[in-house]
């Protein structure tokens, strides 16, 4: 995350409706930014029109973790001051793999 833009590493089900879970979590993260002040004196949280969307393999996970954590220096002049990143993660490493209900260890 900079203070420009955040990118978002996640597993969702095949079936799930991306473009719904988008309106959720944009409008969920800027009403509670909102409601917590999380703005600079005199300016408001937006959130730009639209968003893109890339599916990644298991075998490319690694990299793309790599490249989010590296925001800052791809962005050094968008730093957001004090934001260590996503330290320690959700998933520790190896759990990565999504297994459908119903579907066995071989």
């Amino acid at each position: 995350m900079v203070r420009t833009h955040v990118h978002l590493l996640v597993r969702i089900h095949p079936t799930t409706d991306v473009s719904r879970l988008m309106q959720r979590l944009k409008g969920g993260s800027a009403a509670i930014a909102g409601k917590e002040h999380r703005a600079a004196a005199g300016v408001s949280l937006k959130w730009a029109k639209g968003y893109s969307i890339h599916s990644v393999g298991v075998r490319n996970v690694a990299a793309v973790r790599g490249y989010l954590r590296d925001q800052p220096m791809h962005h050094p002049d968008q730093v957001i001051t004090g934001w260590e990143g996503d330290s320690p993660e959700y998933e520790g490493p190896g759990t990565d793999e999504w297994r459908s209900e119903g579907r066995k260890e071989i």
